[in-house]
């Protein structure tokens, strides 16, 4: 019985020494632990951040590809000679002869 007496006495003088003489490394070890959590918090985000804006960089890359390509066939079909061409072909047009040309002043 009287091991179970001095470890009863023994846990209650552990749980005063903590609350009396030990708070403040309680208060630190709790302060310890919030900032590691913390740590652990913010570096998640920061990954996930990261991901997603390489994610966005690679579809602005895409686009900017689409974006050159779309220029490119912009100025193709806007030529002079293609567009000349398509007005002889599908349109029948004709240049003007000398005598068909009117000028007005």
């Amino acid at each position: 019985m009287k091991t179970t007496e001095s470890s009863m006495n023994l846990a209650s003088l552990i749980g005063r020494d903590l609350v009396t003489v030990g708070l403040v490394p309680l208060i630190l070890a709790f302060t310890i632990l919030i900032s590691a959590l913390s740590v652990v918090y913010v570096t998640h985000e920061s990954r996930q951040l990261i991901a997603k804006q390489e994610k966005l960089l690679m579809q602005r890359e895409t686009y900017d590809v689409e974006w050159r390509n779309q220029i490119l066939e912009e100025n193709s079909l806007a030529e002079h000679s293609r567009i000349e061409r398509l007005a002889e072909t599908e349109l029948k047009m004709q240049r003007p002869s000398v005598d068909n040309e009117i000028v007005i002043h």
